[in-house]
């Protein structure tokens, strides 16, 4: 059983990374449209750019700590590298594993016998998207909750000012 401070801070810890791995699913998708970049660039991208919000909004309201720590973003700098490299290297296994299916929703004129794409979408690119953001989920709360913001007596304690007591 969880404890319930450990409860809040995964759940909060959820709602950010729904918002990062929508932003990360919109700028993958996006990328992948142009033909020349390959989905490695465009993975990489999207996770870059959700990983810079996702520390602001982990940092801030997650963990609850707003002063600027230099040793804290260089350790969740880290963290991302290794977590940001499992997550572009699972998307490209799972897009290997996958088979490479649509799903389409079709305007159908029956009048007429015609079928016009509504809405269609890669299953394996976001099958595999979804099986990295859980692969790279799993690493960074670890990470994160025991490494690069856990409290360290140095901040739950005011520091020493120097006067004797």
């Amino acid at each position: 059983m969880i404890s319930r401070e450990t409860y809040i801070e995964l759940t909060k810890f959820g709602i950010v990374g729904a918002l990062c791995f929508g932003m990360d699913l919109s700028i993958y998708y996006g990328l992948t449209t142009i033909p020349w970049i390959p989905t490695f660039i465009a993975k990489s991208i999207s996770t870059v750019s959700s990983t810079m919000f996702n520390y602001y909004l982990n940092k801030t309201w997650t963990w609850g700590q707003n002063n600027r720590d230099a040793k804290r973003f260089t350790r969740y700098i880290a963290l991302y590298s290794v977590s940001g490299l499992l997550n572009v290297l699972s998307n490209e296994l799972f897009l290997q594993w996958l088979p490479n299916n649509e799903f389409q929703m079709l305007i159908v004129h029956t009048e007429q016998a015609l079928q016009k794409p509504f809405f269609t979408i890669k299953l394996d690119k976001f099958l595999a998207v979804i099986g990295a953001t859980i692969v790279g989920m799993i690493v960074n709360f670890i990470g994160q909750k025991w490494w690069v913001f856990k409290e360290t007596s140095a901040t739950s304690f005011p520091e020493d000012t120097g006067k004797i007591r």
